[in-house]
């Protein structure tokens, strides 16, 4: 017992280093989302994209509620005078994006998800300027289109001569939508009102959790109820804790440290290390039009990191 004590103060030295340093909050998010679309693609035929997306916020709710609470009842006035607006980045950044996650899983392979949502550290430069009509630097578009282009490479599986409407996988654009989504997400959250962290993440959870009740009870209408099994169970625990959770405190503390633009430059991260995981857990390959796209948006990443504020 003495041992534990005298470690606590390095315990809570590190925990501060880590809460006062974004890269770090980044990366270990990065490394909880990574592994996301892989489980949710293992998990396809095991729960429906609506059941997964639901119970994934039950989840985190059911976890983040006790240490949230002594927090959320001061911070009430706060968020029922920002209810509609708090309402909205739930609706858009929690229950809508989640869904389109799972729902794109159904017809894409999870490389592709992750690779398609390497796009989000440009669109995160790009959506200040559609929303807060922020200045647009020649630069910056140019990583744009870069971007653009990798995104088509992949989608095109390295053929973008014959890029045409049905050549388009449903999956890839359902990822893509769900990248605007949280875009938008993370550009709006710059705007939330100062409240404790756990108390915005009750709100936003449940949010999400409202946005999903309807389409997750027609689910059950049409389907009945069913025993999930032993995976199913076990895979909802990980994403309700780990990238749910986990993942938006350590992004939204993120953001609030070194604002969107910043945070979203890092938000390649996820896809670099889950098309690493993908194919050795999944058994997906990874073709060279794959590589070739990525490539491209790794690249208008890191020219998009070289331009001084």
């Amino acid at each position: 017992m003495q041992s534990l004590d005298s470690n606590t103060p390095i315990l809570r030295r590190l925990g501060a280093k880590l809460w006062h340093t974004p890269p770090l909050l980044l990366c270990l998010a990065s490394i909880f989302w990574a592994l996301n679309p892989i489980v949710g693609r293992a998990a396809k035929d095991l729960l429906s994209p609506v059941t997964l997306a639901f119970w994934r916020w039950v989840v985190a709710l059911v976890f983040v509620l006790p240490f949230a609470w002594r927090h959320f009842r001061p911070d009430l006035p706060i968020i029922v005078g920002a209810l509609r607006f708090l309402g909205f980045l739930g609706a858009i950044g929690v229950g809508l994006f989640s869904f389109l996650v799972y729902q794109s899983l159904q017809f894409t392979t999870a490389t592709n998800n992750l690779l398609l949502q390497s796009t989000m550290p440009v669109m995160t430069l790009l959506m200040p300027v559609v929303i807060f009509r922020e200045r647009l630097r020649p630069i910056f578009l140019a990583c744009a289109l870069l971007s653009i282009a990798g995104v088509v490479w992949i989608i095109t599986k390295g053929q973008p001569a014959c890029l045409r409407w049905d050549a388009l996988n449903v999956g890839d654009l359902l990822a893509i939508s769900a990248v605007f989504l949280y875009s938008a997400y993370a550009t709006f959250l710059r705007r939330a009102p100062t409240m404790n962290h756990l108390s915005l993440l009750v709100v936003l959870f449940g949010v999400g959790i409202a946005a999903l009740s309807a389409p997750y009870a027609w689910h059950i209408w049409q389907t009945g109820p069913s025993v999930p099994s032993p995976a199913a169970v076990a895979s909802l625990l990980y994403i309700g804790i780990f990238p749910s959770l986990l993942s938006y405190t350590l992004f939204n503390r993120a953001v609030a440290l070194i604002g969107s633009g910043k945070a979203g430059i890092y938000m390649n991260l996820p896809s670099v290390f889950g098309v690493l995981m993908a194919v050795p857990l999944l058994g997906e390959r990874f073709e060279p039009y794959h590589l070739i796209g990525s490539l491209m948006v790794v690249g208008s990443i890191l020219l998009s990191r070289q331009v001084k504020n």
